[in-house]
């Protein structure tokens, strides 16, 4: 046997190419989004692809209200982003009355009386000035893309 012939011999056990492996990859890849897809339904990869996460913040505001967690529906700040708009540190309870438009309903179990909403002019704070017939509230304003809160002495 010739060397030429021992290399070729010896060659043939190299295996796969890069090409073979990334198109195993991605078949791969798309097998699982396919299973997920057919198990726990499209809309749970939804949230993988999109950013929108207006239904999650919807759904986690009605267990608020179904579980009476006044802390969680009027207090927790949530970051909800629709339609490319994106809301920072807003709560459950402004949404549902001041954004109609994300699909909060308000929770008659929790009224959330110690929050007020204010608003304020170009150049204005939100600060004790703004507490005159707020007095022990908390009260709330939308500044730019952000819910701003202070609690009034």
């Amino acid at each position: 046997m010739s060397k030429n012939e021992k290399f070729l011999m010896n060659k043939r056990g190299q295996g796969l190419s890069v090409n073979a492996i990334i198109l195993i990859i991605l078949g791969l890849v798309v097998l699982v989004m396919l299973i997920i897809g057919f198990t726990i339904g499209w809309s749970g990869i939804k949230s993988f692809v999109s950013k929108d996460n207006s239904d999650t913040i919807v759904t986690a505001c009605n267990i608020a209200c179904s579980t009476n967690s006044q802390n969680s529906f009027c207090d927790t700040k949530r970051e909800v982003t629709k339609d490319g708009v994106t809301l920072k540190d807003v709560t459950c309870n402004y949404l549902a009355k001041k954004q109609p438009n994300y699909k909060v309903e308000s929770c008659s179990a929790i009224p959330c009386d110690n929050i007020d909403f204010v608003v304020l002019g170009n150049e204005e704070t939100l600060d004790n000035s703004k507490c005159s017939n707020n007095a022990g509230k908390t009260i709330q304003s939308f500044v730019g893309d952000t819910l701003k809160t202070y609690v009034c002495p």
